[in-house]
């Protein structure tokens, strides 16, 4: 409200200002065309026509004042009165300031009897011969003078425009303030309505129900895209809730079966410890202590890349994947095979296959395919590295049943077993495939299975010099 109130004080005297400036303007206009037709009458001897506007007209000498307007008649002691209004008139070598074509006009401004200063336009005529003057005064004269012709600026219509104005807003711009404050203040409670009910749903959901959504108003403004932006990110975080959830429920339950088979490895034998192979309980709990730290192993890797910066240099695809094969090749073993006798592994490899990582991170990629390759594999595995349209191309094949159609997509989530029947103890944690998704979409790649047995991971090159 107050600041519709100085928008409208400085509006109105910005308007008051121009309005007198227009009107004082125009007087100041006529007045000059009055000055200017009655200078020339005077020198060309003809009569002014149509007007009927106050002037004043004097001789150089003073001998002479004529009023036209006017009901007081002039004085003889050089000087003019016109009403209460002081005309002084002009030297023999006066030059005016202003000039209008050859007619030499000007403004200038004095005291009348009430002390308010009054414009008149000055207005001088050319040095007229004594005839021209004779006929012009009724004086005689023996060397030209010049007559000078005073014209009032009339300020009354300036005065009475401004005044109109004032008593227009006097009683006007308190009731537009309080008009233009209320309608804004409505106007901006409507417009807010909206906001303020997506601040009071969003105040009321908490982790407990974050299915709810804010209302979306059927409008195509702002507010109803905060509103559908809103609901994305809610959808967003129920969905990263729902999958911490099942990740944690997972893990637990993943956890409880070792650690379940690790104390009963242990409490048998402590209940009847003559009787125990105590070599052979060792050896069982060292197992069941490498899976849990596999599987924590595996977690922890899920859980940090969901919030590690992505970054890494250059590194070759094919020396990580030949210095895998190498590796399995001279062990000569593999762990968790389908037929219980390791693999043999063969690679095919183009150089060179660079790829933007971290060598860890793509490793761990290799290594986690070819183990579930070997895991799955009845003789063979291989691997290949080849170079396609600006991506590196991996590729990892076994001669195992491969994976239904179905399950294809599936396999990449967290947990995940096809063999359910499978002991748990001599498989995997159900982690590795979904470590490879992760590592590889964060390298800005992905993975599919193809053909049944064959996983294809697609990364991009390096193209950098």
């Amino acid at each position: 409200m107050v600041a519709t109130a100085f928008v409208c004080a400085l509006g109105t005297i910005v308007a008051r200002t121009v309005v007198e400036d227009q009107w004082s303007e125009d007087a100041r206009d006529h007045a000059t065309d009055v000055a200017f037709q009655v200078t020339f009458a005077l020198e060309t001897g003809r009569s002014p026509v149509g007007l009927h506007d106050h002037y004043v007209v004097v001789s150089a000498d003073g001998r002479y004042a004529r009023t036209v307007g006017f009901p007081t008649p002039p004085r003889g002691d050089g000087r003019s009165r016109t009403g209460d209004l002081e005309l002084e008139r002009p030297g023999p070598g006066f030059v005016p300031a202003v000039g209008w074509g050859l007619r030499k006009i000007r403004t200038r401004s004095a005291v009348d009897g009430e002390g308010t200063v009054q414009t008149y336009v000055v207005g001088t005529t050319d040095p007229l011969p004594p005839a021209r003057f004779r006929e012009a005064t009724g004086l005689d004269t023996r060397s030209a003078q010049r007559l000078t012709v005073y014209t009032l600026v009339a300020s009354e219509r300036a005065r009475t425009a401004v005044t109109t104005l004032d008593r227009l807003v006097r009683w006007g711009m308190p009731g537009a303030a309080v008009f233009v404050g209320l309608t804004a203040w409505l106007v901006t409670g409507w417009a807010l309505r909206p906001v303020e009910a997506i601040r009071a749903k969003m105040a009321g959901i908490t982790a407990g129900d974050l299915d709810q959504r804010v209302p979306v108003p059927p409008t195509a403004d702002v507010v109803a895209g905060l509103a559908r932006t809103t609901n994305e990110t809610l959808d967003r975080l129920e969905q990263a809730h729902l999958r911490q959830r099942s990740f944690v429920a997972d893990a637990s339950h993943e956890l409880r079966s070792p650690l379940a088979a690790l104390r009963g490895t242990l409490e048998i034998p402590l209940a009847r410890p003559q009787r125990a192979d105590w070599p052979a309980v060792v050896a069982a709990a060292l197992a069941d202590t490498v899976r849990l730290q596999r599987l924590t192993d595996d977690l922890l890797l899920l859980s940090a890349e969901e919030h590690r910066p992505r970054e890494g240099a250059a590194v070759d695809l094919a020396d990580l994947v030949e210095e895998q094969i190498a590796e399995r090749a001279y062990s000569g073993t593999a762990s968790d095979t389908a037929s219980g006798a390791a693999p043999a592994f063969g690679c095919d490899v183009e150089r060179p296959a660079l790829v933007l990582g971290e060598e860890a991170r793509l490793a761990r990629v290799v290594r986690n395919l070819l183990d579930n390759a070997a895991r799955h594999a009845r003789s063979t595995v291989h691997a290949s590295v080849r170079l396609d349209a600006g991506t590196v191309v991996l590729t990892v094949t076994d001669d195992g049943a491969g994976v239904p159609p179905a399950d294809r997509e599936r396999i990449f989530d967290r947990f995940v077993r096809l063999d359910d029947a499978r002991d748990r103890a001599d498989g995997g944690t159900g982690l590795g495939l979904a470590i490879v998704r992760e590592l590889v979409t964060a390298l800005g790649g992905s993975v599919r299975v193809t053909g049944g047995s064959t996983f294809t991971v697609r990364l991009p090159a390096d193209q950098s010099p």
